[in-house]
């Protein structure tokens, strides 16, 4: 979940509230065996894991996040992601969600980062806004873009439905 800067305070709250919505759902289907982690990140500096794929996430722990206000370490993220995985079932599919609105401070270094987790990942981008970089985005996705990009044009969007169902649609074929 991107914590940076350029959120502004509602796109903040907002984002949490997607956040919220996607464990929510995404852990409601026990039968699924899903384990969710989140990891919020915003410069070097100030990102951090909220909750780890060992450990399971709760609504406390998205409540808990703090808005960093800082850059927007997209990169980073996507590297300590990529690590993360180590600790997932060996049989399970495993899906990263990139919520931001913001340009990564590195373009180049992002793009290697999500190739690299693409090898081990299916990667779904969740652009938000009109700042969003939806070109960037769509470069790094894989295809196809519908699977892998799910926009939100403007931080009110964030509780719609159809929208969200095509989160969870893209993450985990199970609750299509």
């Amino acid at each position: 979940v991107d914590s940076s800067g350029s959120l502004g305070r509602f796109g903040w709250s907002q984002s949490k509230t997607l956040a919220s919505i996607l464990v929510d759902a995404l852990t409601a289907e026990k039968a699924a065996d899903i384990k969710v982690a989140v990891l919020e990140f915003s410069s070097r500096r100030k990102t951090k894991w909220i909750s780890h794929l060992t450990d399971g996430t709760s609504q406390k722990d998205v409540e808990g996040m703090k808005w960093f206000r800082s850059g927007t370490a997209t990169d980073q993220a996507l590297d300590m992601a990529r690590g993360e995985l180590v600790y997932g079932r060996p049989d399970a599919s495993a899906v990263v969600l990139v919520i931001t609105d913001g340009k990564p401070t590195s373009a180049r270094r992002t793009l290697r980062a999500s190739r690299k987790l693409q090898k081990k990942a299916k990667l779904v981008w969740i652009p938000i806004g009109r700042r969003a970089p939806v070109r960037l985005i769509r470069v790094m996705a894989a295809n196809p873009k519908r699977d892998h990009i799910v926009r939100f044009y403007d931080f009110r969007m964030m509780k719609d439905k159809r929208l969200i169902n095509r989160v969870i649609g893209s993450s985990c074929p199970i609750l299509k």
